[in-house]
């Protein structure tokens, strides 16, 4: 079985050389990329055409018209060539079994949720410029990254022993039927921060898709970088989140399928 694997970007070549670097040293080596830029801007295409030697990957662009992430990523919903689809950030440095965590976790009716390991600036560095291929646990102890405990690989744990799974948009598995099932990701949603994520997990629980957790499974290193402030924004979300639950749809209208 291959896997599709999904990488929301927009405009950080650096960081996204760093993630692909990851992606080329994947234990599990069957699958395919699909870079879903929410935006036109050419500065990726050098980079992926050197990536492209290694693995099949597609590139998908879209005009630069505003946070129109959720529009991409259905896009690539429809582009993937396999069942079983990964959705990963641009700024998110991967295991090296984070894909065979995935292939062997994702089936129909589960989604897959993952954690992340927030790096700090100096072990973020390392990362970007080669000299660490995965960052050493004392290393970030002492360069004081958080979520530090994210790293521990243990791929035998049994799903009794996890805390209820949350889902983050980074770190998420699928099985290509329940999202066309959900009508992908709602397209309403054109601020970043919060909704994305937050909205397809609550209409996927509504459908009686089930939450799986791959922690300490499907490991991956947050790469840092500044954040706007986006309170007001993510206030709107907020917002038209719950106009979305009262509305209690788990189908959403603007989705893969308009």
């Amino acid at each position: 079985m291959s896997v599709s694997l999904v990488i929301s970007v927009y405009n950080d070549v650096l960081s996204l050389a760093a993630v692909l670097r990851s992606v080329k040293a994947q234990s599990f080596q069957k699958f395919e990329v699909i870079i879903a830029q929410d935006g036109d801007d050419t500065c990726f295409d050098a980079l992926i055409n050197t990536y492209n030697a290694f693995f099949p990957i597609q590139h998908l662009k879209q005009a630069d018209e505003g946070f129109l992430k959720n529009r991409i990523l259905n896009e690539a919903i429809r582009r993937a060539n396999y069942d079983k689809m990964v959705f990963i950030d641009g700024d998110c440095f991967l295991h090296p079994h984070f894909l065979k965590a995935y292939n062997q976790s994702i089936l129909k009716g589960k989604i897959c949720m993952g954690r992340r390991i927030d790096l700090d600036p100096k072990t973020t560095a390392l990362v970007k410029d080669g000299t660490a291929t995965r960052p050493p646990f004392i290393t970030m102890i002492k360069n004081g990254t958080t979520r530090v405990e994210e790293v521990v690989y243990l791929p035998w744990l049994s799903q009794r022993f996890h805390s209820r799974p949350k889902l983050i948009g980074c770190n998420m598995g699928w099985h290509k039927e329940d999202m066309f099932a959900l009508n992908g990701f709602d397209e309403d949603y054109t601020n970043p921060g919060y909704g994305e994520d937050s909205d397809i997990e609550w209409r996927a629980k509504k459908a009686g898709i089930e939450a799986y957790s791959v922690r300490y499974n499907a490991i991956q290193f947050h790469l840092d970088h500044t954040r706007p402030n986006r309170e007001e924004k993510v206030s709107n979300s907020r917002a038209l989140f719950e106009q979305k639950k009262a509305a209690g749809l788990s189908f959403c209208e603007r989705g893969v399928v308009r």
